[in-house]
């Protein structure tokens, strides 16, 4: 009977969905990271922009927003959707994943949409914090049908620029 009671235990908790724990932003405050990053959706070369990534933490629960900066095609382009929720995945906390983000180009005009994950930088040392958007894990999937252009890419680093006190993520 106890084998039984064990094997049924045991199937339950492989059958049972895994429970997701959202990572905890502190301390409350909003938190400005900017830096250089290329971008690339149908043009054959990376465009360097400046990148504006403001984390606004409320609760323990962070929301993101975006903008490109620099010369054209940089100013054109628009992340719409925000705020987008945020989390962190892993423990420690390796990954950042802002949800729902809308990249809108211009020329040609076209959009992707979809989840932007980057890595982050840790907690403590070293000062300040940073995010690292890396080609093929930050792409968002072309969303305009029938899906078969070019993924929207960002790569680059952001650099936590204010305010003084740094953001954490557990």
């Amino acid at each position: 009977m106890r084998n039984i009671v064990a094997l049924c235990s045991a199937s339950l908790a492989l059958a049972s969905p895994v429970v997701v724990q959202a990572a905890t932003f502190s301390p409350d405050g909003t938190y400005v990271f900017t830096g250089p990053v290329e971008v690339k959706k149908n043009l054959p070369v990376w465009t360097l922009c400046n990148m504006t990534l403001t984390i606004t933490v409320s609760g323990g629960v962070a929301t993101s927003s975006a903008s490109l900066s620099g010369t054209p095609p940089c100013t054109s382009v628009t992340f719409t959707g925000s705020p987008f929720a945020t989390d962190g995945l892993g423990s420690p906390v390796v990954v950042l994943e802002m949800a729902d983000v809308t990249t809108n180009v211009p020329s040609p005009p076209d959009f992707c949409y979809g989840t932007i994950y980057a890595l982050w930088g840790g907690n403590g040392p070293p000062n300040p914090r940073t995010i690292e958007f890396q080609d093929s894990l930050s792409d968002t999937p072309d969303a305009s049908p029938p899906g078969t252009n070019n993924n929207c890419k960002i790569k680059g680093i952001v650099t936590q620029t204010s305010p003084v006190t740094q953001l954490d993520i557990t």
